[in-house]
């Protein structure tokens, strides 16, 4: 079963605490509907840190091999899962909007967490934005 831990994102951030392991495919309920082996191992680390203005970030590192099922031929499919992203934390929407019009940078993603934060679910979105 895998852990959930629920953090405190600016603290994670600020004692640059890392997360990480290997854990199963079905063990994540969103993941699990969308890959055809429930077992295929999903390795991630999410590593807290701050930018050089002490901005929180996390970077987001998730890779593994999965089977999906093809929409056209109904076959189970290969797929790589390689993903690694920095994302900055805000703690509400206009706090996201202020921190993309300070950095100005399009490609820059910013995760609204408020005060807590589930560790496994980032691991989850990132896969599914992966695909």
């Amino acid at each position: 079963m895998l852990e959930r831990p629920v953090i405190s994102p600016s603290n994670f951030a600020e004692k640059t605490r890392c997360w990480e392991g290997t854990t199963m495919v079905g063990d994540f309920e969103r993941l699990a509907q969308e890959f055809v082996d429930p077992a295929a191992p999903l390795h991630y680390r999410i590593c807290g840190r701050q930018d050089a203005r002490g901005r929180p970030q996390l970077l987001c590192e998730v890779s593994g091999a999965v089977k999906m099922l093809c929409q056209r031929c109904l076959a189970p499919v290969d797929v790589e899962i390689g993903s690694s992203r920095l994302l900055y934390l805000a703690g509400s929407e206009a706090e996201a909007d202020r921190l993309e019009a300070v950095i100005g940078d399009e490609d820059m993603d910013v995760l609204v967490t408020g005060q807590s934060l589930d560790l496994a679910g980032v691991v989850e979105d990132e896969v599914l934005l992966s695909l």
